[in-house]
């Protein structure tokens, strides 16, 4: 989980740095144990070792806390991409994001889906998209795209991804049923996008 920002009384203390970091582990201790509807900023506290204020001053409000278990997922896909060589062919581009994040998500995939299956406490707009659109636009532009095409087939996929990992959230779909459906979307979405010709056959 990335460090938390915001809160009412921000600090880039070295001990409000350390505190931030406590909640952030603590609220994902929490949530392989239970939904996130029944962790109350009062038990991400408690576990953390500090005070509900310090909670809200350094961090903010549970919704606050939640958007940073997604943060942190995102910005684990974004460190594993850079492990990953730069694709030449467009859906192999857009596919290597996608296939990072299931593999993120399987990872540790109960605070996910504990905030995922959290009815009206995320949404696409809230998170931008996940931030997963981001990591796959400079990906299909060095592989060919246009920044315009990039950034239309980078949002679409991140509506099909959104739709399957709700699905895998709520277990509709299985582990494997979700790295496979990702994929399929992903390249149909490419495809349809880009045709075969730009894929070199």
């Amino acid at each position: 989980m990335s460090t938390l920002t915001g809160g009412a009384r921000p600090s880039n203390s070295k001990a409000s740095q350390r505190r931030r970091v406590a909640i952030a582990e603590a609220t994902l201790a929490l949530l392989r144990a239970r939904n996130a509807a029944e962790v109350a900023v009062s038990d991400i506290a408690a576990e953390a070792g500090v005070s509900v204020a310090t909670v809200y001053n350094l961090v903010g409000r549970k919704d606050q806390i939640l958007a940073g278990v997604i943060d942190g997922y995102v910005h684990r896909v974004s460190v594993e991409l850079v492990k990953q060589p730069p694709a030449t062919e467009l859906v192999q581009a857009a596919s290597v994001v996608i296939t990072t994040a299931v593999d993120a998500a399987l990872s540790d995939p109960l605070p996910l889906r504990a905030v995922v299956r959290e009815p009206g406490t995320l949404n696409l707009v809230q998170t931008k998209g996940m931030g997963v659109d981001q990591l796959i636009e400079p990906r299909l532009c060095a592989a060919g795209a246009s920044l315009g095409e990039a950034r239309e087939v980078a949002q679409l996929i991140v509506y099909g991804f959104w739709g399957t990992i709700v699905s895998w959230a709520l277990g509709l779909i299985s582990d494997a049923r979700f790295r496979d459906d990702a994929e399929l979307v992903t390249k149909r979405l490419v495809l349809g996008t880009f045709g075969t010709e730009r894929q070199g056959g």
